[in-house]
């Protein structure tokens, strides 16, 4: 017995992704139509399933070229591709929280206005010096508290 086969719109229903998204995943080959009946797509029940896996890898970080990568690797592949992933979202991580500090100290600063701080003006003077945000972040509140001006 042949299993059912999903139009695009009933695919785009039962996934909650555009038909518009669907027919891209299709361009890029992440997710291809069983057949083709009179020129419309339709799709495998496990199309489904895999519009899921999609979603889930875009969910966590992953661009639709990593994912195409990631579902046609080898298993060694994908672990470099974890890893890979991991360092990033670290690296993200890290970003916000500086940026999170920044935000609190500009929240609070005893100079009443973010742009009178002198360690707003240290850290943009730091960072045209070629410093990362981080760095400037950390090399302007390595020095005892300035007074505002």
């Amino acid at each position: 017995m042949n299993e059912p086969m999903l139009s695009i719109g009933e695919l785009a229903e039962r996934t909650g992704v555009p038909t518009s998204a669907l027919r891209y995943y299709d361009e890029l080959g992440l997710v291809r139509p069983a057949e083709r009946e009179a020129g419309r797509r339709r799709y495998a029940e496990s199309a489904v399933k895999d519009v899921g896996v999609l979603l889930f890898f875009q969910e966590i970080g992953f661009t639709l070229s990593e994912i195409g990568r990631f579902l046609t690797g080898e298993q060694s592949g994908r672990h470099e591709m974890i890893d890979d992933k991991l360092a990033e979202l670290t690296e993200q991580q890290r970003r916000i929280e500086v940026a999170r500090a920044a935000l609190e100290h500009g929240k609070h600063c005893p100079a009443s206005d973010p742009l009178k701080c002198p360690r707003f003006w240290t850290i943009i003077k730091e960072r045209q010096s070629g410093y990362s945000l981080a760095e400037s972040h950390e090399r302007a509140h390595a020095t005892k508290p300035l007074r505002a001006e």
